[in-house]
């Protein structure tokens, strides 16, 4: 009797620990703000900076460690102000001058060989691009998004080494 009695506690005392209600998780359900981006950004390491000049057309600048600088386009958004302007989809890009190493021959060979970003020339053909986009339409966890930065940092410098830019 004693040991279903001990099975009987021991099978409370795990249903109890399953049933533990868990931390509450950071979740951007309906977009994410200039400010709430910006601070997350900041949170890297990164220096950034609110370059808006049109409330309807909302992005940031920011610059790595290493001094590589970038935008952060934000698109799908709806609300007002750089706090109350939520957007859904994302498109981080740097951009640099054309050099033997960076052209339309680096570029298909970038598109061809990786899965993230996309490398192209500008409309023009003056520049060479390089942006990673995300949606969180649906929302995103502070975590979730921490790897979409930790990612686009990665390939953004594995695109400047294969450059040497």
């Amino acid at each position: 009797m004693r040991s279903l009695f001990g099975a009987a506690l021991l099978s409370i005392a795990a249903t109890a620990a399953v049933a533990a209600p868990a931390a509450p998780v950071a979740v951007f359900q309906t977009g994410i703000s200039r400010v709430e981006l910006a601070a997350v950004l900041s949170s890297h390491g990164l220096t950034v900076s609110d370059s808006t000049t049109k409330d309807s057309d909302p992005w940031l600048l920011a610059k790595t460690p290493k001094g590589t600088e970038f935008y952060i386009n934000m698109y799908d958004c709806a609300g007002d102000g750089a706090d109350g302007r939520r957007c859904n989809n994302l498109q981080f890009l740097a951009q640099w001058e054309l050099t033997k190493n960076a052209n339309v021959d680096s570029a298909n060979i970038y598109n061809q060989k990786f899965v993230f970003g996309r490398a192209y020339l500008n409309k023009d053909g003056s520049r060479f691009m390089f942006d990673y986009s995300i949606s969180i339409k649906d929302g995103v966890t502070a975590g979730n998004l921490k790897r979409h930065v930790d990612n686009w940092l990665r390939v953004l410098d594995d695109v400047r080494a294969q450059l040497k830019v």
